[in-house]
């Protein structure tokens, strides 16, 4: 999938995996408040490399449908920290980098808690959803 954006000056195409790639980056950043993780809900364990672990493309998927797009971002939530602020910056971030190559706002992007971080990990299976209608 690519996103293409055309413009007077020519077109570029936005492969899905840089999408993921830039969300995943904005998500390692949130580290003190999330904990990026599988669609089971199992974390991805934070290996300092200098590139980005592959094991992370499990925690984001961008998605196109006849011209919009869809995120979705897993992740556990440390204790004490509220979901939906957490949530409303991980939105915010998301948005941040579609606007940076001028696309639209992805149609939904939704992120699913998978979990609570205290001492060991409880499960839940929260999602909330933003639509940008």
């Amino acid at each position: 999938m690519s996103v293409i954006v055309r413009n007077k000056f020519g077109a570029v195409a936005v492969n899905k995996g840089v999408m993921e790639r830039m969300i995943i980056e904005d998500m390692l950043s949130m580290s003190d408040v999330l904990v990026l993780c599988n669609k089971k809900g199992k974390p991805i364990k934070d290996k300092p490399t200098p590139i980005l672990d592959p094991d992370y493309l499990d925690a984001v998927d961008v998605s196109e449908k006849k011209g919009s797009a869809a995120v979705k971002v897993y992740m556990l939530i440390r204790s004490g920290c509220n979901i939906s602020a957490v949530a409303e910056d991980v939105f915010e971030k998301v948005e941040a980098d579609f606007r940076m190559l001028s696309l639209d706002n992805p149609s939904s992007i939704c992120v699913k808690v998978r979990g609570l971080i205290s001492d060991e990990v409880v499960k839940r299976n929260i999602d909330v959803v933003r639509n940008n209608g």
